[in-house]
């Protein structure tokens, strides 16, 4: 390697990784490989490699191993000032274009239903862009969600649209997929007449829906369990002892979708609407409106 001095307007520092600035950090704080993989949570093989990635990008070495510790070169130590100063100015940046602050909070509601099937990839997506705000989850029907809004318990929510809209605003449809009658693979619920469901309230869009395409077809069938969670629906399913009306986007495991090929009637479609308090703050609720609306956008569009 290179014995040149590391200089402050050296091309090499262009264009690093902060992500590997941050685990050289790391492995400074706690002084080994070892500790710096139980602050980063990764492997200390994987550590290694990222500082021998480090290495060969400023074309230096950077440590020095001592037994079961290491030690910066030099020109691991004029890195570490770059390294804390670029970092600096990262998060500066994402305080200042983002107008957020530590300790910034939004309140996010969903269904139990939108929180199996979307939840962890809009966290997962939005944390990472906005580390410095707190996301507080509350599942809840969309009716509950629509009052807990308009009284300021909720910053914003996504609902199954058609729900009464407290605040008389017209509903922001973001995504769009199919209703089906969740069942037990390789079980016979779907079978029996009447037909065993497992359902959600008599408020729930998704249990008129299914209701009135029983009618339709002249099914017969009786409501064996009713439940505001999602939980309380899966027990009986997972069973085997009855079907539920759910989001397809929903279903995983041992469930599967039942439809006019297994005797059963289509249920349609349903809508997902994003609303927002009158009373939420405006930056940290904006980034979640402007992210989910862009999450779903990306879906629609495979």
């Amino acid at each position: 390697m290179s014995n040149h001095r590391l200089r402050p307007d050296s091309d090499v520092l262009l264009g690093l990784d902060n992500s590997l600035l941050r685990t050289l950090m790391a492995v400074v704080d706690t002084g080994s490989f070892v500790g710096a993989a139980r602050t980063v949570h990764r492997t200390p093989s994987a550590i290694s490699m990222q500082m021998k990635r480090l290495e060969t990008q400023i074309g230096q070495p950077i440590f020095v191993h001592q037994r079961r510790s290491v030690m910066l070169t030099p020109a691991g130590e004029t890195l570490l000032t770059y390294a804390r100063r670029a970092l600096g100015i990262a998060e500066e940046a994402i305080m200042r274009f983002n107008r957020l602050s530590p300790g910034s909070a939004v309140r996010l509601g969903m269904t139990d239903e939108y929180a199996v099937a979307f939840l962890p990839s809009v966290l997962a997506s939005y944390t990472a862009a906005h580390p410095l705000v707190e996301i507080s989850v509350t599942c809840r029907t969309s009716s509950t969600m629509s009052r807990m809004l308009d009284e300021g318990e909720l910053d914003v929510a996504l609902v199954t649209a058609g729900v009464t809209n407290r605040s008389g605003s017209p509903d922001t449809v973001i995504h769009r997929d199919r209703l089906v009658w969740a069942g037990l693979a390789h079980g016979t619920a779907h079978l029996s007449r009447p037909l065993a469901i497992a359902a959600g309230p008599t408020t729930c869009i998704w249990r008129k829906s299914a209701i009135d395409a029983l009618d339709a077809a002249g099914i017969s069938y009786h409501i064996v369990c009713t439940s505001e969670n999602l939980a309380g629906q899966l027990a009986l399913v997972v069973a085997g002892l009855a079907v539920a009306p759910l989001p397809i986007a929903a279903l995983s495991g041992e469930l599967t979708p039942f439809g006019p090929e297994q005797g059963l009637p289509s249920i349609g479609y349903y809508d997902v609407a994003l609303r927002r308090s009158p009373h939420a703050p405006h930056d940290p609720t904006s980034t979640v409106v402007d992210h989910v609306g862009a999450y779903f956008a990306a879906r629609q569009s495979f």
